[in-house]
């Protein structure tokens, strides 16, 4: 089993969201994933309205529907890339706040970005926990994962405000732009 649990840091923001996100990943004997997103607000945000007011998106807070779809990043997000070690290829994980899902293939940076077919449909769950949200999403890769690879990992996140600005969030952001793509802000095992 390999755990991590992360501070997720915002891209270059002026001002920076007032938010404190963690993600934690498990990598389980059994072969599957078990990722955590802890979000709160900090600063003059606990005093505002709920988290799950300040955070939106096109779907309805605790109710995951669990559909694939297409274009999730373009809202408040929750995501994670899996690089497959020794190779250009990883996937990439989005799961909305409401459940929706989907899984890319990436041959190598940004390139052949494809549904991954294989991959069952996770188990998404959303949680008030305090002033703050929880989001945990279990993920069966044995579908399209090498049993035997622990992989690199991308851990990030999207937020949107309700203006329609979007922050993003990741372990690191090693370019002047915000990459999720971008391989060396994976941790590596």
């Amino acid at each position: 089993m390999v755990c991590q649990v992360c501070r997720l840091q915002p891209h270059c923001l002026e001002p920076a969201p007032s938010l404190a996100i963690t993600a934690e990943i498990i990598w389980q004997e059994a072969g599957t994933i078990l990722l955590s997103y802890g979000v709160l607000p900090i600063g003059d945000r606990k005093a505002a309205e709920p988290l799950d007011q300040q955070l939106v998106g096109p779907w309805q807070w605790g109710c995951p529907q669990g559909q694939r779809c297409d274009q999730l990043w373009q809202h408040t997000c929750f995501e994670a890339f899996l690089g497959l070690p020794g190779s250009e290829a990883y996937w990439e994980l989005n799961v909305s706040p409401g459940g929706d899902w989907n899984l890319y293939h990436f041959s190598g940076y940004r390139r052949d970005g494809l549904a991954e077919m294989a991959a069952v449909p996770p188990l998404v769950s959303i949680k008030r926990q305090g002033l703050g949200l929880r989001c945990t999403v279990q993920l069966d890769p044995r579908g399209f994962w090498p049993a035997s690879a622990v992989p690199e990992i991308g851990l990030t996140m999207v937020a949107e405000d309700p203006t329609g600005a979007l922050s993003y969030w990741a372990l690191s952001h090693p370019g002047d732009q915000a990459d999720f793509h971008d391989r060396r802000s994976f941790l590596v095992p």
